[in-house]
């Protein structure tokens, strides 16, 4: 069979830039730069974002939605959430055009040597995942043992309050691949994790079982919090963390008439959202006028809150008193003497760290551990993910930061030290939210900010406003400015933002590329 091509003119395609060409359903996104012309799959290996509509920043690319990277020299992932880098295609010059043979050029695996022959990893979330696929696309040939309490293979948590709930779904959508295991040489261990030994680099089983190996990956992420309200043990009352969590929320929402969703950070509000699409009633109780606030400044906070209002989400202010009901839900009383009557109650109330059985080392307050820029608490052992608490470098703090994409950061470090690249952690962290129909992204990490640089119109969720801490810009929000704030996440991972002085000036962070 006769191998296809695309052409596209050279004209078309701007110096510095890139342009999707296309031949009926079939296209390529062809990458223009000093070096020459290359041709990739036009789609993210992720979400299949457009990455035509991407940011190229130097020799990154972007992709538009979730700000995975990838290099423009070969298409090698740079960062995550994808987990793969880009299919190159080899291209030719004729004339006054370029000409992308479909064929995939064979990516190389790189034969790299590690002392670690045996590495135990103790957890399946992101951190874990990023960490082997890492190892293994990277050259890794050793025994990898992973440890988890679900019965599920490795699936994508952020699916869980979003779209997830929008209608029925099957629990396979959100699995990351249905033989993740096997296609990446792992040993699954089922269990739960009741003693973990970094100095002997050993993880106890609560069967007794014991596991060692000669390197240790401790990624054990959080638990859900159920505060202790009374009613809180009745039928219908829920939590948000798992994929099983995930199928009884779904189940049960299909007859639930009436949602009360109990605090209003960004699980709770994203899965209102989504609940909302299903035609039922639902009610954020937040303790906070607006929810949020704290986070992004009460601007942001009041544009969401609208929003979400608009769309038939309530909010109420208040604290829960008790939850009410003859086994069942029925519903809560407030402090403040008044009732939300309800037929499920999801409590949306953070996450706990999953940090207490490892021997020797004593939590922080927030239950972090506390690592070096290398995220290794110990010779061959690291901590990522949810647990580690980190010299974070955009902010020059010591930082517990609970995303997706930062635990997937930490994964990649980790599997990189294990093949001999010794050097700190320097990522800049990044999540994104969906709220509703809207996106919004966060980069960098910003507690106690002392202003904010706003642009744009928050009340029209079109804006991106810029966190100043004592004196430098150290995080961004945004929504519907995908270009700006690509640019800034870029600058702060290379330490090269502006002044809050030129920010206040309106300096276009896309010209600093």
């Amino acid at each position: 069979m006769a191998v296809g091509e695309i052409r596209i003119g050279i004209g078309d395609i701007p110096l510095g830039g890139m342009a999707e060409g296309k031949d009926g359903e079939t296209s390529v996104l062809f990458v223009r730069d000093a070096a020459g012309i290359r041709a990739f799959q036009p789609k993210c290996p992720h979400y299949g974002a457009p990455l035509a509509k991407g940011v190229l920043c130097g020799q990154r690319l972007y992709c538009p939605w979730h700000k995975a990277a990838f290099s423009i020299g070969d298409g090698a992932l740079l960062e995550p959430p994808a987990l793969e880098g880009l299919k190159r295609y080899p291209v030719r010059i004729e004339g006054e055009e370029a000409v992308a043979r479909l064929e995939p050029v064979e990516a190389e695996t790189p034969e790299r040597s590690s002392a670690i022959r045996h590495l135990v990893v103790v957890g399946t979330g992101a951190a874990a995942v990023a960490a082997v696929t890492t190892l293994r696309r990277e050259g890794f040939s050793g025994e990898i043992t992973m440890i988890g309490r679900e019965a599920h293979p490795p699936y994508d948590r952020t699916m869980l309050s979003k779209t997830f709930l929008a209608k029925p779904t099957p629990p396979e959508k959100a699995l990351l691949e249905q033989d993740f295991y096997a296609a990446h040489a792992v040993d699954a261990v089922r269990g739960s994790a009741t003693r973990i030994d970094p100095a002997g680099r050993s993880v106890t089983l609560e069967d007794g079982r014991t596991i060692s190996g000669d390197a240790l990956l401790i990624a054990t992420g959080s638990r859900a919090v159920l505060p202790d309200f009374p009613g809180a043990d009745l039928d219908g009352v829920v939590t948000l963390r798992s994929l099983d969590d995930a199928v009884v929320l779904s189940e049960r929402a299909q007859k639930a008439a009436r949602i009360v969703v109990v605090g209003g950070g960004f699980i709770g509000l994203e899965a209102a959202a989504f609940l909302t699409k299903r035609g039922r009633a639902v009610t954020v109780l937040a303790r906070e006028e607006w929810p949020l606030a704290k986070r992004f400044g009460e601007a942001v906070a009041r544009g969401l809150k609208r929003f979400h209002e608009g769309k038939g989400v309530g909010f109420r202010q208040g604290e829960v008193g008790r939850i009410v009901g003859d086994g069942t839900v029925a519903g809560i009383e407030l402090k403040d003497g008044g009732r939300l009557d309800a037929d499920l109650v999801l409590i949306g109330a953070g996450a706990a760290p999953e940090s207490g059985m490892i021997d020797g080392v004593e939590p922080r307050e927030d239950g972090g551990l506390a690592v070096g820029s290398d995220l290794a608490l110990a010779p061959q052992v690291w901590i990522a993910g949810d647990i580690a608490a980190f010299p974070e470098h955009g902010s020059g703090s010591r930082a517990r930061i609970e995303h997706w994409r930062l635990a997937q950061q930490h994964g990649m470090h980790v599997a990189r030290a294990i093949l001999g690249e010794a050097k700190p952690f320097r990522d800049a962290p990044f999540f994104w939210s969906n709220q509703g129909e809207k996106r919004l992204d966060y980069g960098g990490y910003a507690p106690g900010f002392d202003r904010i640089v706003m642009r744009g119109n928050p009340d029209e969720l079109d804006f991106i406003a810029f966190y100043v801490k004592e004196d430098r810009a150290v995080a961004a929000c945004s929504i519907g400015r995908n270009a700006e704030f690509t640019a800034f996440l870029h600058l702060l991972g290379e330490g090269r933002l502006p002044s809050p002085a030129d920010l206040d000036r309106g300096v276009e962070l896309t010209g600093l590329l």
